[in-house]
């Protein structure tokens, strides 16, 4: 069973979520569950909002943007074995029930098609990312026919599924703006500022100490186990631990649900994978965003980007030829990043019993999340930014309701956060 600490709101938190949490928040009951707590691994979607029209005389002139690669294959065979190879030592012990080979053989499926991709992004990823940069181009045309400015650069991680997401995004972005200059770079280099996960490695154990507690208490193993295993205790010599066994049903199962396997994820019950998956997600924000308990340091390894966010504003400010940079980066890299800079949904710091009742990976950080800032600028000089997550208008409350900020209220603001 769910404990209360994950199942009740708090309304005074919850005026301030973004519309799209609001509207999850809302028709929970009608959704279902596997979609709803998709997480991190869900597939993207556009955060739908009103259109507010810029103050009159302002034009949109530059877009700074970062956005997370396109839904994806598994990140790694041993991602995969850890559901896999218990399952296969488990039937070499002949305690695989019915249920628990259907399970297995999806496992199967699921290291199958990914055999030579594994890590790569999918069709879907490939077409998440061309579709965006086609509704920014739409949506800005004026940004891409500027004369004097009309370079585009692009920057990448060098993990093959951000580098991936970056040339099918700037593909289509070439075809819908032609007439600009598209420049890419990738590498280790842009790795330590756009992610930086592994200067994070130290700090994130606790929060598997806390997913291992939480689903001792709340996850029915028993009956997850009598329903795959003929022979429950001696299949448990078979894997490391049971919240990883209950776990990698939930992430693999994300991912081999759009990859056409909807069996592996269905081998939990709709109450199993809710309570699966909101531990996964409160671990996820426990060790990357602005945790309660861990306090602001992980937050600000991303200080390199925010400096980075505005030495690049400042530039295509005073007036260089870019018209767009394009970062291309990671949920892990994404999410201290979002929560350093208070975007909303992002703002509150939370205990790891609080997070399920106002933070869902599945609208905060699914595949293909992504942050625009849009700068505008009238006759006078003066500068706005509109902030768009996932395409839809936002805001940092600290700094009002948003979604146009002045540029110089934002950038000190920002500079403001690093330590």
């Amino acid at each position: 069973m769910i404990n209360g600490s994950f199942s009740r709101l708090r309304p005074v938190f919850f005026l301030a979520l973004p519309l799209a949490l609001v509207l999850f928040a809302g028709t929970a009951s009608a959704q279902d569950v596997y979609d709803e707590w998709g997480g991190l691994y869900h597939a993207y979607h556009v955060n739908k909002t009103a259109c507010t029209p810029a103050p009159s005389g302002y034009k949109p002139f530059y877009i700074s943007h970062i956005g997370r690669h396109g839904s994806r294959y598994p990140v790694n065979p041993g991602y995969v074995g850890n559901g896999l190879d218990p399952l296969r030592k488990a039937d070499s012990l002949g305690v695989l029930s019915a249920e628990g080979r259907r399970l297995m053989e999806a496992f199967a499926r699921l290291d199958s098609i990914s055999q030579g991709t594994y890590g790569l992004i999918c069709p879907l990823g490939a077409e998440e990312q061309q579709a965006i940069a086609r509704r920014m181009a739409a949506a800005y045309p004026r940004v891409f026919r500027q004369k004097g400015r009309d370079s585009v650069a692009c920057y990448s991680t060098h993990k093959q599924r951000a580098i991936l997401s970056m040339t099918n995004f700037a593909a289509a972005l070439a075809s819908a703006a032609p007439k600009v200059h598209i420049g890419f770079v990738a590498g280790e280099k842009y790795y330590d500022y756009l992610c930086r996960e592994d200067q994070a490695s130290s700090g994130l154990k606790g929060g598997s100490r806390k997913a291992d507690k939480a689903m001792a208490e709340q996850f029915d193993f028993e009956g997850f186990y009598s329903r795959i295993f003929t022979d429950p205790v001696k299949a448990h010599t078979c894997f490391k631990s049971d919240r990883l066994m209950a776990e990698t049903c939930v992430t693999n199962g994300s991912v081999a649900d759009y990859l056409g396997i909807p069996e592996l994820v269905r081998c939990l019950t709709p109450h199993e994978f809710e309570v699966a998956s909101k531990i996964y997600n409160a671990k996820q924000y426990f060790q990357h965003c602005g945790s309660a308990e861990q306090g602001e340091w992980r937050m600000h390894l991303m200080d390199p980007l925010v400096l980075d966010f505005v030495e690049k504003a400042d530039a295509a400010v005073a007036g260089n030829n870019v018209a767009a940079d394009l970062r291309f980066s990671h949920d892990v890299g994404m999410m201290p990043f979002f929560s350093l800079i208070g975007l909303a949904g992002y703002d509150s710091r939370l205990r790891f019993e609080e997070v399920c009742d106002h933070w869902n990976a599945t609208y905060m950080m699914p595949m293909a999340t992504n942050l625009q800032l849009v700068f505008y600028r009238n006759r006078k000089g003066d500068v706005l930014v509109k902030v768009l997550f996932n395409e839809g208008e936002s805001s940092i409350p600290a700094l009002g309701p948003g979604p146009y900020y002045s540029w110089g209220v934002l950038r000190e603001y920002l500079l403001s956060l690093i330590n």
